[in-house]
């Protein structure tokens, strides 16, 4: 529980981040609500907000705190921020650890894209709402919470808890895997309300969301079994830059 303090104001500055994201999309929730029920009243915006970020806040308490805490159970690490802190030494080298983070956070990037323009853009033609990362500047700003806040809820949160019963019940030798795919499917359910506001409901909806949303979570509960939390973070962020920034123009990701 050492990096508790650490990790959770890490986590809160890049929740902050998306203050502008989440107040376009409460933004548009409120007007689609409002065409559908004209005499309901809702609270300000700007307490609606307020409220959401007090729940992130809560919950990346909640999933650093129970994290760090099964953490030593599961032979899952923070490895790099060990080594840093403790002089704990490394089972790879820096360069890999770099190389492959960010490596391969361009390289499913750059796949999630060629997919997303190859085989859903056509299908994407009804429209409910604008899309809450509306330039380059908010998607960078995005990159932050879905790297870091993304990372501690769904890898250090999730898939640790899930690790850590799978190994509990006897499940050691499927344990990581079990523990990648709940993540994973977690992960890709948890874009589906946005997605679904924007574009409606819709079978091609459903399977564009969970299907990129889930090959890029297996790549990030892979890289925290194998490299550490640190690396999903990196790998989450360097997609969401190729997805959210380089490509923010040509993708609806």
């Amino acid at each position: 529980m050492e990096h508790f303090w650490l990790i959770w104001l890490v986590s809160v500055l890049c929740a902050l981040c998306a203050i502008p994201i989440q107040s376009n999309t409460i933004r548009q929730h409120v007007q689609l609500q409002s065409a559908i029920y004209p005499t309901k009243k809702v609270p300000p915006i700007s307490v609606m907000v307020t409220i959401m970020i007090i729940q992130s806040c809560v919950f990346l308490a909640l999933a650093t705190a129970i994290g760090l805490w099964l953490m030593p159970s599961t032979g899952l690490r923070l490895w790099v921020l060990d080594h840093w802190v403790s002089r704990t030494e490394l089972p790879f080298s820096i360069w890999s650890f770099w190389a492959v983070s960010i490596g391969s956070g361009i390289t499913v990037g750059l796949l999630v894209k060629w997919m997303d323009g190859s085989f859903f853009q056509q299908h994407m033609t009804k429209r409910m709402g604008n899309e809450p990362i509306s330039s380059r500047f908010f998607g960078f700003l995005s990159s932050f919470y879905g790297g870091v806040c993304e990372e501690v809820l769904m890898r250090l949160g999730v898939m640790t808890v899930v690790v850590f019963l799978a190994q509990k019940m006897g499940g050691m030798g499927i344990s990581y895997w079990l523990g990648i795919c709940v993540a994973a499917i977690v992960f890709a359910i948890s874009h589906l309300p946005t997605n679904y506001m924007t574009f409606g409901k819709g079978y091609v909806v459903t399977v564009w969301t969970l299907l990129l949303n889930g090959i890029l979570g297996i790549l990030f509960g892979f890289l925290y079994w194998r490299y550490g939390l640190e690396a999903a973070i990196i790998s989450h962020f360097s997609a969401d830059i190729v997805l959210h920034v380089i490509f923010k123009n040509k993708s609806r990701k």
